[in-house]
């Protein structure tokens, strides 16, 4: 392992933190809430302390090359991860929002790697500062701290590709520049005109600028951090709930097919085959839980009501955002099943949405159905496609590694959490599966309306380690308990 340059990669984390607290300071002084000394104080040790560290690791010459391996790229991340949660809960323990280090981290966990699942009994009750810097939290992590310093300081040369790909989830390498640093550049671009673009509409929707902010920087995360406690249920706003839905929706699309989509100028691009997956699971999943609310009458004569939440939710959800408008824990239990399977599918891999990914959902379908055929014809050749392209086998191995990582990750951590007495065990698995899949809002006790302070001290350490394992997919956090990793 290569130490010096892990410490320049935790000291550019640790500095990035450190210049974004100064925007909610801002906000602070602006709103004049008292809460200046919550980001003033932590902001300049860890802005000197991780300028430091930068100067004295920065290399000889601009233009060396630096190797990094793959011991150095899982242990950077995910180091760089959780101290990004325990530093950026700082501000919460100086206000006093919270009294702990294990709910401040809990709660930073939960906006960095953009779950949204929260330990506030009453939201609007912190000044505006805070509650700017929990959701500006989630639109860091959804393009990702070392993303953002890649882009920042490109000094890593080769390095930078391993590290952008251990925070873009994909298939395939997500290089869709020849060089790297203009890839993570491109990332961010398409980030922030998405997220200008949902403020403009937000406010042409009737939305304050304050809360149209907020509301973009966790939606284009796909985080669901709300500055309200009734989350976008407050507004009682068609128009509102529109352009969060379209938002929602688009901020689950893999980043390389709006990339593409630019470059080619073509509309091609969107028969991408994981996008019109997508589209139909989320399509066919509105017409479900719709039909399940109107068969069930959860809203009596009017369907469009039904309607309307059931989009909302459902899109809510599948994307990982984790907003509300209605409390989803009332409606039938195929509806909240539904839900619950929604949670784990996700978006398309390359985007900030969590969960599998719906291409690893396809891939590993196509196998089992690929089994069942040489079941029946043992002969038979039966290669997985995505489109007109074969999946490599080693793909498809690593594919189906990911997904039993995935399941049997979710049954040990929901065996945990449930040994509490005071948490039943649906309000388990579905907090589990909320914060593995980093959705947010889950079942039961940590319901729609719901926090987690049901969830004892030990189950929120489980949650906060859920959170980012999910955030990390599992396998890159998961390989520093290995022997091997420390070999050699």
């Amino acid at each position: 392992m290569n130490p010096r340059l892990v410490f320049r990669i935790i000291s550019g984390v640790v500095f990035a933190l450190g210049i974004s607290l100064l925007i909610p300071l801002g906000i602070s002084m602006l709103y004049a809430d008292g809460s200046w000394e919550s980001f003033l104080m932590p902001a300049v040790p860890m802005t000197l302390a991780g300028g430091l560290g930068l100067r004295v690791t920065r290399p000889a010459s601009r233009r060396a090359l630096v190797y990094v391996s793959p011991r150095d790229v899982l242990f950077s991340v995910t180091l760089a991860w959780m101290l990004a949660a325990v530093l950026g809960g700082v501000p919460y323990l100086i206000e006093g929002t919270f009294g702990n280090l294990t709910d401040s981290t809990f709660e930073a966990m939960s906006g960095f790697t953009t779950t949204g699942a929260t330990l506030l009994p009453d939201i609007e009750a912190p000044p505006p500062s805070i509650l700017f810097w929990r959701s500006f939290t989630q639109w860091l992590g959804g393009i990702g701290i070392v993303v953002l310093f890649v882009a920042v300081a490109p000094v890593l040369g080769f390095g930078a590709a391993r590290l952008l790909s251990a925070e873009v989830s994909g298939i395939d390498q997500p290089r869709l520049t020849p060089r790297i640093v203009d890839t993570a550049k491109a990332l961010l671009i398409i980030y922030v005109s998405l997220t200008v673009a949902q403020i403009i509409a937000l406010l042409l929707a009737g939305m304050n600028l304050y809360d149209s902010v907020l509301h973009a920087f966790a939606t284009i995360a796909t985080g669901g951090f709300n500055p309200k406690n009734a989350s976008v249920g407050f507004y009682d706003s068609i128009a509102i709930e529109i352009v969060i839905i379209v938002f929602m929706a688009l901020s689950a699309v893999s980043f390389a097919v709006y990339y593409l989509l630019y470059t080619r100028r073509s509309l091609k691009v969107l028969l991408d085959r994981e996008l019109l997956v997508y589209l139909g699971i989320l399509a066919a999943s509105i017409v479900f839980v719709w039909g399940v609310l109107v068969y069930e009458g959860d809203y009596g004569d009017a369907w469009g009501q039904a309607l309307r939440h059931a989009a909302f939710n459902v899109t809510s959800i599948i994307t990982t955002t984790g907003y509300i408008t209605a409390d989803f824990d009332e409606w039938d239990t195929g509806a909240r099943f539904t839900l619950l399977l929604l949670m784990f599918v996700g978006g398309c891999a390359g985007s900030t949405a969590g969960g599998i990914k719906v291409v690893r959902v396809i891939i590993v379908f196509k196998t089992i159905l690929g089994n069942l055929l040489r079941a029946v014809h043992p002969q038979a050749v039966t290669p997985v496609k995505l489109g007109n392209r074969v999946v490599p086998e080693g793909t498809r191995v690593a594919v189906l590694g990911l997904f039993a990582a995935w399941i049997l990750t979710f049954v040990v951590a929901t065996f945990l959490v449930a040994i509490q007495p005071s948490l039943n065990l649906v309000s388990s698995a579905s907090a589990v599966a909320a914060t593995l899949n980093v959705v947010g809002p889950g079942l039961g006790q940590v319901g729609a309306i719901e926090n987690f302070t049901a969830v004892n001290y030990p189950g929120r350490v489980i949650l906060t380690l859920c959170m980012l394992l999910g955030r990390l997919e599992i396998l890159t956090a998961l390989a520093l308990l290995s022997p091997a990793f420390w070999r050699g």
